[in-house]
């Protein structure tokens, strides 16, 4: 379609995330809300009258009158919604995590390739101005450290935390390392869930020496949403939720042939850490852009879907995290199973 012309689009479950795509829709000039979708029809009505919209209960309603349209049900039927909109030629902005198994991820690539659909994944954090913001300024990677923790969401209860909180981190080291797993050490366990991990480490080394340590939990009594990365010269500090970064590198003074830190005579120095952060490094607050990244990320779908470009984070993307997210899984199950003795198992 032409980059001038409004696209006709639809979102297909409009619960907690759901409707903020309703809202974003309706915000952006570019998109022509059509209707919102939901089985529970109050919730429908509810948000097709807050967006000046109509409400539908049955996606397969959307045949003809859409060219595009988000999926943001429950995962467990990410898979199935996705194809049949896909089928019936309709773009697909699917929600994160992009589905349960790598077979449906892979199935969902394959149509998307067949019926020439854009299929986008929603990594949102892809768009954060925290991320976006210091891109230019990742260089070789030697070390990553993410902190991903909330309290319990009583929400995306038919995955555990790693697909449901892990899987940003996931997505987002995997495009700065560019490079394969080779070896994965991981635990988790369950606390307030029945059937799903509730707390989630894992180590992860890569083939080009690069290595990323990263805890996910969803029984937290704060929210942090932290990424510090270790480049050759410098080091990266992002946060999330405040969406800020700030970037450490070293000053010419450590590259000078007669100065070794060693060496320092401290007794000299009136205050160390202005001595350390001023003199040795140089620590730069990122300026960061104000607009929404949900808002980013679905401006760039619909950009995609206006001029046909592939997007950031399309169905291979987002297939590489659950592919990440189910080895980190095994190998956390195998690490219960050898310690927790049986009679204690919940997991």
């Amino acid at each position: 379609m032409g980059n001038g012309e409004r696209v006709k689009v639809a979102v297909v479950g409009v619960g907690h995330l759901g409707k903020n795509h309703a809202r974003v829709l309706r915000e952006l000039p570019q998109a022509e809300l059509v209707a919102v979708v939901d089985n529970n029809e109050k919730t429908a009505q509810g948000i097709a009258e807050r967006f000046h919209t109509e409400a539908l209960t049955d996606y397969k309603a959307l045949k003809g009158r859409v060219d595009a349209a988000t999926v943001v049900v429950p995962t467990r039927h990410h898979h199935s919604v996705a194809s049949w909109l896909i089928e019936n030629g309709i773009h697909v902005l699917v929600e994160k995590p992009m589905a349960f198994t790598v077979e449906e991820c892979r199935s969902l690539i394959e149509l998307a390739r067949k019926h020439n659909r854009i299929l986008q994944v929603g990594h949102i954090e892809r768009f954060n101005p925290a991320l976006t913001s210091i891109r230019n300024a990742i260089d070789t990677t030697a070390f990553i450290e993410a902190d991903r923790l909330s309290p319990y969401p009583f929400r995306s209860t038919d995955v555990g935390v790693v697909m449901d909180v892990m899987i940003h981190d996931l997505d987002i080291i995997l495009s700065i390392v560019q490079s394969e797993v080779e070896d994965i050490q991981a635990v988790a366990t369950p606390v307030l869930s029945k059937k799903h991990e509730d707390i989630a480490s894992a180590r992860i080394t890569f083939k080009n020496g690069a290595v990323a340590n990263i805890t996910a939990s969803r029984i937290s009594d704060k929210s942090v949403r932290k990424m510090r990365i270790f480049c050759a010269d410098r080091y990266l500090n992002l946060d999330f939720a405040a969406k800020q970064a700030w970037i450490y590198s070293k000053t010419p003074k450590l590259d000078q042939a007669d100065f070794a830190v060693e060496n320092v005579d401290i007794s000299k120095i009136d205050d160390l850490m202005q001595f350390v952060f001023n003199d040795l490094i140089r620590v730069e607050q990122v300026v960061i852009g104000e607009e929404e990244p949900l808002k980013a990320e679905i401006k760039h779908f619909l950009r995609s879907v206006q001029t046909g470009e592939r997007p950031q984070v399309g169905g291979e993307e987002g297939m590489a995290a659950i592919q990440l997210a189910h080895d980190i899984l095994k190998a956390a199950r195998d690490h219960y199973t050898r310690h927790v003795p049986e009679e204690h198992r919940r997991w």
